[in-house]
């Protein structure tokens, strides 16, 4: 897939503004601007938008979600103003109608490490807005698919004609960290099954996560280590001491 990196000031051609002609995607862009009017003026924001807001604001805007998933990169005194704003403005859940505003920390957003390289950001007054790529969007699903989730996979490979299968074993190649064992805290699907149910789902076929994603994965990065790799098998050593 393309991976581009843009930043503009917000203007018709922005992908936050350009393509909004449904009513869903009209109010979604509203109640960002609501939002950002009322942070305080006295900082420079940076917030990403994750789920499938993004999708809605780049690819399709009938793509509707009634949740707004965003977060800052500061987790202490910004992120609670931006709570205070989303409270302020009527814009969470527990209060809202229609859409509403989820305030998220950056390890909600569970994706390819290297996201930032081809996120697209604009300016929008005091905030910079990022939006991350649809396959990073993408592939934060993949932990959780449900059948919304499945119903964006299918959308953004009808409208852009990606990932096709080759490049998203690829792309969760490179996203292997995700396949380590969860804390037992943490509410998270099982993203290996998942995956098989994936391939089933968009390309027919079946999958074997460990061989086909994992083991080349850690291949490539022990290569990686190989010159710092110790030349004395300390773990074999141990092992035999262990025994005697």
């Amino acid at each position: 897939m393309e991976a581009r990196s843009k930043s503009e000031p917000c203007s018709p051609r922005a992908p936050c503004c350009g393509r909004l002609k449904s009513t869903g995607g009209r109010r979604r862009v509203e109640a960002l601007l609501t939002l950002f009017a009322a942070l305080p003026q006295g900082r420079d924001w940076a917030i990403t938008l994750f789920g499938s807001s993004p999708l809605q604001l780049g690819i399709e805007p009938t793509f509707t979600s009634a949740d707004v998933d965003l977060y800052t990169a500061d987790q202490d005194e910004a992120y609670e103003e931006l709570t205070a704003a989303v409270r302020r403005t009527g814009l969470e859940k527990e209060v809202s109608t229609g859409i509403y505003i989820q305030v998220c920390v950056p390890t909600n957003f569970r994706t390819n490490p290297l996201w930032t390289l081809r996120a697209y950001t604009v300016q929008v007054g005091h905030v910079r807005l990022t939006l991350p790529h649809p396959i990073d969007i993408l592939i934060a699903k993949l932990s959780r698919l449900e059948e919304k989730d499945l119903r964006a996979y299918r959308l953004v490979i009808e409208k852009t004609g990606h990932p096709t299968e080759e490049e998203m074993r690829r792309e969760l190649q490179a996203s292997v960290d995700l396949y380590r064992p969860n804390f037992d805290e943490e509410a998270i699907g099982d993203i290996t099954t998942n995956t098989a149910i994936l391939w089933q789902e968009l390309w027919g076929k079946s999958i074997n996560v460990r061989q086909e994603i994992i083991a080349p994965a850690l291949e490539a990065r022990r290569k990686g280590y190989e010159p710092d790799l110790p030349r004395v098998d300390y773990k074999a050593d141990l092992r035999r001491l262990s025994e005697e």
